[in-house]
Parts: C-alpha cells; structure tokens; sequence
C-alpha cells in the first residue's frame, strides 16, 4: 500500500532507555481540564495542520503545576509526555478521582477496563482501571490510560488481542500512513479507517467482543496488512522493586515490550509515539535550564497531558545492560 517514490535526506533510528528509582513525588498537568472545554478527538486522518486546542507547551505546564502549588518550583524535574492522553480514544485521564475523556467516550460506560500508569500511595504503577465493577473512585489522585505492550504472563495472542482493542491509532500497530504522512496515500487512509469505524463501534465493548471484530476486519484485507516494524513509541515499564523503565525507540510495540521485559518489567505501556517524545531534565526545577534528553525529528512542543516527577537530585548514571544481553569481554 506504500508509495515507493520516497526519497528521504537521511535515515534515523532510536532507542533511548532511563530508569527512574527515586522520586519524590509524581504529578499529572492537565491544563485543559480547568477550562472545562469540551476536548475534542485528534484527527487522525487530517491532512493539514493539527489544532493546537487546550495544548500546552512545556513551560506553560511547569507553570500550570507552579500556580497550583503542585510541584517545589526549585526542585529538580523530570518530565514526560502523555501526549496520548485526551487526545486519542481509548486514553481517558482520572483526576482527583473523576474521569475525564474526548467528546464521544464516556469511560465509565466501558465493560472492558482500561490498561495505564496512575499514582497510587506516592508511587506511579501500571494497573488496570474503570471496567465493570471499577470506579474513578479508586485513583483519588491521578490515572492514565495507555496501550499495553506487557502485561503480566499474556501470550503473544491475548498481547495482540489487547493492542488491537486499546491502540486507537491503527498505524502503532499497521504500516498505515494518515494524515500529512509524506507516504499516505488514499488507500492507506481508507484501510486505516475501516479498521477504526470497527474500534469506535465497539469502543466500551468487552474484550472479546472488540477483539473478535477487530481481527475479523484485520483479516478480510487481500493482500494482508503489514505490520508497522519502524513506527517511534515512548514505553514505561515497571519493576517489583517499584522502578519506572522508560524506552524510548522504532520498532514493533510487542517487541518494545519485550525489551522492556528483559530490563525486568513485569508490565509495559505506549504512552506517546511518532515526534511527540519528550523526556526533559530540568535540574535546576522550573526556573532553571529545560535539558531536552530526546526529540525526534518531527517533534511538536505541545500537548494536553505531562507528567512531572520532583526528584530528590540531578545527579545521574548509566543504565546497566541485562546479563542476557551483555558482551562476554572475557
């Protein structure tokens, strides 16, 4: 389906990985939400220029949080983007207690939960949240949705029924440019809406109700769908021992997340993809020097949803390759 007439001025590939063992504090920024504006779903087929509507800059959220008294404006902070969140279906934020969502889904309706990282007892884990039986009630502080990559002992089947079920952007898991995509075309554009009329008829469905009719469609393209193998995701895993992994890097989702897995992540989320990955150190906190930690080349500076983690110190180290994957220097 892609256009084979693309010549572009260079190549790149990313994989960047941080660990985050202590932190003080974890916080949300969500400015829209205290507008109380309705916030409507990105489209994603859009050709032209996406409207900037209740997103913010990184400077705008740090002074959000600042005005709220959320954060210690002199502590060290480590940022990163939710940029998923209010943006696209299937990526609600609980704030507070209450959930919020783009116009047209109402979490609270959905049977099936939702897969996310919220703050819970001063740390952020990754848990399931809202589903039958489950209200906003259980996050008083804050929760966002994701699409998981690990969970727990899922085979690669259930894994796939999942990304297939959450991923509201078709093209994290096929190689379907949209939108302004110098390599969409007609064609990519209507396969990648077939499959999301299918995702937004069975948007708070059970599991195997949307994974059944999802596969279904997946199925009846000829020739099949290909697999998107280069797409740029941001991953958070997390450890027992309560650490946050971060993978920043192309590839296939489920292989992310097996990266993720073999640094000892027990379960791992896409929480952003494409130009939209912003990690940020600010070590001197919101006055100080914003140190990017990395861009992509399409990046955009804004967005509905960060989270803010106030560490104790700057101070910094190398991440150690797993013994699986160590060189044998002997």
């Amino acid at each position: 389906m892609r256009t084979a007439d693309f010549d572009p001025s260079f190549l790149i590939t990313v994989r960047y990985e941080l660990e985050l063992q202590r932190y003080r504090r974890a916080v949300l920024s969500v400015p829209a939400l205290d507008e109380k504006a309705v916030i409507e779903t990105k489209d994603l087929l859009f050709p032209g220029e996406v409207s900037a509507d209740g997103k913010y800059s990184l400077d705008e959220h740090l002074q959000f949080l600042n005005r709220q008294g959320a954060i210690q404006p002199s502590r060290p902070l480590l940022v990163l983007g939710m940029r998923n969140n209010l943006v696209n279906l299937r990526s609600p934020v609980i704030q507070r207690g209450k959930a919020y969502a783009v116009a047209g889904e109402n979490p609270e309706r959905s049977v099936r939960p939702y897969f996310g990282l919220g703050n819970r007892n001063g740390r952020v884990v990754l848990a399931c949240a809202l589903g039958e039986g489950h209200g906003p009630e259980e996050w008083p502080d804050f929760y966002c949705a994701a699409v998981p990559v690990l969970w727990d002992q899922l085979s690669e089947d259930e894994l796939f029924d999942l990304m297939l079920s959450e991923a509201a952007d078709h093209s994290h898991l096929f190689d379907l440019p949209r939108g302004k995509h110098p390599l969409a075309t007609d064609l990519t554009r209507h396969a990648w809406s077939r499959l999301h009329a299918v995702f937004e008829r069975n948007l708070h469905a059970d599991l195997k109700k949307v994974s059944d009719a999802m596969r279904q469609e997946v199925a009846s393209f000829d020739p099949p769908l290909p697999r998107s193998e280069d797409y740029f995701h941001a991953v958070v895993g997390d450890r027992p021992d309560g650490t946050l992994f971060c993978l920043f890097g192309h590839g296939r989702l489920e292989d992310l997340g097996k990266r993720a897995q073999s640094r000892g992540c027990r379960r791992a989320v896409c929480v952003e993809n494409s130009g939209s990955i912003m990690p940020t150190l600010l070590p001197h906190g919101v006055e100080g020097e914003a140190i990017p930690l990395l861009r992509a080349p399409n990046f955009r500076p804004r967005g509905r949803a960060l989270m803010v983690f106030e560490l104790h110190d700057a101070r910094f180290g190398t991440v150690p390759e797993p013994d699986s994957l160590a060189v044998d220097r002997r």
